[in-house]
């Protein structure tokens, strides 16, 4: 056990070295204040991300200002988290990987309604992240496929289990030409099926778990608002993801017998014995989802930076360092969109997660 804690120890020390590169409140009032997205790029090329700009500069030459950025930030995240990949003791990178799955089951849902829209692969590949499993020599592969079958076999050659949910749901798609229910399919499974690979009560192990209960209750939380707005034909049950703590079926299926979205909102409250969760509820603008989901975001980030100060040896460290590089990449992309558009300063940075 000793030695887990030194090996653990020695990524959690570089991890807060790389924490020592994140932008404060100061730093984001010089960039709010620079005049144009051309003059925010070259300021952003004497920090950690310098690097990523100029590879996607070259890469990207001739294509506008904004794609350089985006392809630059994206460089940027994949890169800092195949790091923490590579240093990590082999004993808990099966956890780090249960971090990132989320990226992989968000590019298979991008590539899945390019494939239904008819979009072209190289534009499905452009807004690709290679922050999971998946690589960027495997995201062109899967973007390159004609059909959700052509996908399914891909995956299914590779042995990843990512075809199961996808064939599940593909005669529902082939019958009803909406991608609904594979989407779905794909949530259920991806949570279900990491939740099954976390065996044992050691302290990571039961931190990751707690993060995976925590995303599914927030999932099944945002489902009830986005489900009400939408109006969709789809059966409501499916919605459910099962795994949370804070909201059972039940709970799940009253809820959405709410027409009114104040309505449903109090009961949730009610519903939920959560403290910092119910707290956070009174607060939300349900006219605004976007805005809600970093709320709920941001709830569960100040969980685990918090377990990161009670525990500092453990992997809460690399879930806080995560969230907070992943909410400086969306606010350097904000600022970057707001330059471009001559967004006025006051009103980008009312959108900012700080």
């Amino acid at each position: 056990m000793f030695l887990f804690f030194m090996d653990i120890g020695y990524i959690n020390a570089r991890v807060r070295a790389w924490k020592g590169e994140f932008f404060d409140e100061e730093d984001y009032k010089d960039l709010l204040s620079i005049a144009s997205i051309d003059e925010f790029i070259v300021s952003l090329k004497g920090t950690s991300y310098g690097f990523d700009l100029e590879e996607a500069k070259a890469r990207f030459s001739g294509m506008p200002v904004t794609a350089v950025l985006d392809n630059g930030l994206k460089g940027n995240l994949s890169r800092t988290f195949k790091s923490i990949w590579n240093e990590s003791p082999s004993k808990i990178r099966e956890l780090i990987r249960l971090l990132f799955f989320i990226w992989d089951v968000h590019n298979l849902k991008t590539i899945i309604r390019g494939i239904h829209k008819g979009v072209n692969p190289d534009e499905i590949y452009s807004i690709l992240i290679p922050a999971g499993d998946f690589d960027e020599s495997a995201l062109k592969e899967l973007a390159r496929q004609n059909n959700i079958d052509g996908l399914i076999h891909i995956l299914n050659t590779w042995d990843n289990p990512y075809g199961r949910p996808l064939m599940e749901g593909l005669s529902d798609y082939l019958e009803n030409k909406e991608i609904i229910g594979i989407e779905l399919a794909l949530d259920r499974f991806a949570y279900d099926f990491h939740l099954s690979l976390l065996k044992g009560n050691d302290i990571n192990t039961s931190v990751m778990r707690e993060l995976l209960r925590d995303r599914i209750d927030a999932a099944n939380i945002i489902t009830l608002f986005k489900f009400m707005e939408s109006q969709s034909s789809y059966h409501f049950i499916n919605y459910f993801i099962q795994g949370g703590k804070r909201l059972q079926e039940k709970d799940f299926l009253e809820l959405g017998g709410y027409e009114d979205r104040e309505d449903m909102l109090n009961r949730l409250i009610t519903i939920v014995k959560d403290s910092d969760w119910r707290e956070k509820l009174r607060t939300i603008d349900l006219l605004d989802i976007p805005v809600f989901e970093e709320e709920m975001d941001d709830l569960i980030r100040k969980r685990y930076c918090r377990q990161a100060v009670i525990y500092p040896l453990t992997i809460a460290v690399i879930i806080c360092f995560y969230f907070r590089k992943v909410r400086e990449i969306k606010n350097l992309r904000l600022i970057g969109i707001g330059k471009e558009s001559s967004i006025p300063e006051e009103e980008i940075k009312r959108y900012l997660l700080l």
